[in-house]
């Protein structure tokens, strides 16, 4: 194994509200309130074939990766980066055994560390840590993994560690992310809200990286508890299952894992993408993944083997899944939903719930659109799409002057071709003008509109874009709000992407 050390970023700092971990073996004291991994665990060793933990041939087997190695899709020439805190100090040698126990190939690792490297250690973050390098590399053995080591969990480090994947390693493929926080307890002032992070998916997803993002472990007692940053539109949010196998490894079946946080975002409307499902809101998860600790899989860390569960076992996997449908179809997907909601070789899940949303046929909250059947999942993929997003997300406009923002068109997969911008409105007192209306997007590239609205009085309106190729349609909504002349307060916000 080739450890990278690069030279690195040093950016600024804030605190992120605490999340309760649930692990059998507790960290030392933090001074502060800290945002915690989406994981559990508990000693283990090996078991018989098809009895957790599971090991990477089971999972390997039970969704249906095999074939995919059989015609050499490894995730070469694919790069997976991870967000993790703190880190794991014995990751060199955890890895070097779980390959050897388990009989994969030496991964190429590059350690960043955007605010210096950490002075203290989690014994959870420790296992997180081993946990997404191990099963990133298990289901994408032939990718880079490029870890981004957080100097501690709050929310200043891991903005600043999401910041350095955004502005200093554009070629990425795909991200992992196995964290987050309740909507509700993210600031709403600041640099760092859910608003600035929402910018550095935009720009993550224009260099056409897919962000994956674990969706939370304490499953659901209302409607609208949704966790960031599995809640923005731009990132897929993975949830949790329950997994059963025969004693050869093959899947038998899966239920909805209790502990999957789901639920309805009180921050984003409804994308295009996932209209007629849920409610009006952005809803998660996107897909699932099995999560369960008793189903868990075998993860060394610290010398010592655990069964690890949480979803933060789903986010690396979903996200090498990913890196090996970037190989097989010579593509980037950055916001990759609008493909994978029109995907339908899923493993569809229509039993169990998270206490409060009960998985059912089709989409459902705890476990999304399903689990992967990773070979036909990946050939489906080969399809190409488009999507459209406001990078300007603040538009402050006074009656008879214009304002402007920028429209960022990507082509997701194997999407190229030109897309026709066209605008309405919900007044005729505003005008609007897109230049150019016709963009033209390569294989995996971007393109950009300008545009500008005037209004003739004082209120608020509604502009929706409607970008069409062919077959494929997307929009999105932008509010405005005019003020006086002499005013000038308020500004547009994203409705939906």
């Amino acid at each position: 194994m080739r450890l990278a050390i690069p030279v690195l970023l040093l950016l600024g700092l804030v605190v992120w509200q605490g999340f309760q971990a649930q692990s059998q073996q507790g960290d030392q004291d933090f001074p502060r309130m800290e945002l915690r991994p989406h994981v559990i665990y508990r000693p283990a060793s090996p078991t018989t074939l098809g009895a957790p933990p599971f090991t990477p041939l089971e999972l390997r087997r039970a969704y249906n990766f095999e074939p995919l190695y059989l015609r050499g899709i490894n995730g070469s020439g694919t790069r997976i980066a991870i967000v993790d805190a703190f880190g794991d100090p014995t990751l060199s040698s955890d890895l070097a055994r779980f390959d050897a126990m388990t009989g994969l190939p030496n991964p190429t690792v590059n350690f960043f560390f955007p605010d210096g490297q950490p002075k203290r250690t989690s014994s959870s973050w420790a296992v997180e840590t081993s946990l997404d390098v191990e099963w990133a590399h298990a289901i994408a053995p032939g990718a880079t993994i490029d870890l981004v080591v957080a100097f501690d969990a709050s929310l200043g480090s891991i903005f600043d560690g999401i910041a350095f994947v955004a502005n200093s390693l554009p070629n990425e493929t795909v991200l992992s992310m196995s964290f987050g926080l309740s909507e509700s307890s993210y600031p709403t002032t600041g640099s760092f809200t859910i608003a600035a992070t929402h910018q550095l998916f935009a720009t993550i997803t224009g260099h056409g990286t897919t962000p994956f993002a674990s969706s939370g472990d304490s499953g659901a007692t209302s409607c609208c508890n949704a966790q960031y940053p599995s809640s923005d539109p731009l990132v897929v949010a993975v949830g949790g299952t329950s997994l059963t196998l025969n004693s050869t490894a093959f899947y038998v079946a899966e239920s909805a894992w209790s502990g999957s946080t789901a639920g309805s975002s009180i921050v984003y409307s409804k994308p295009a993408w996932q209209q007629g499902l849920g409610d009006s809101n952005r809803d998660t998860v996107d897909v699932s993944y099995d999560a369960d600790p008793n189903t868990g899989v075998l993860v060394e860390s610290g010398g010592k083997l655990f069964q690890v569960g949480g979803t933060s076992a789903g986010a690396p996997q979903w996200a090498a899944l990913m890196a090996l449908a970037s190989q097989a179809n010579s593509a980037k997907y950055g916001a990759a939903q609008p493909l994978l909601y029109k995907i339908s070789s899923y493993h569809d899940i229509t039993i169990g719930s998270d206490g409060f949303f009960a998985a059912t046929k089709g989409w459902d909250y705890p476990t999304g659109l399903g689990s992967p059947n990773a070979n036909s999942t990946i050939s489906a993929a080969a399809a190409g799409d488009f999507n459209l997003i406001a990078s300007t997300t603040s538009l402050s406009l006074q009656a008879g002057s214009p304002g402007t923002s920028s429209i960022t068109l990507n082509s997701i997969g194997v999407f190229s071709g030109n897309v026709t911008l066209t605008a309405s409105v919900s007044s005729p007192l505003l005008s609007v003008s897109l230049s150019p209306t016709v963009i033209s997007l390569s294989l995996g590239k971007s393109g950009m509109s300008t545009l500008k609205v005037t209004a003739a009085a004082v209120g608020d309106y509604t502009i929706t874009l409607t970008g069409s190729s062919g077959a494929l349609s997307h929009s999105l909504s932008v509010t405005a709000t005019v003020s006086s002349a002499a005013g000038g307060s308020g500004g547009g916000r994203i409705i939906a992407t």
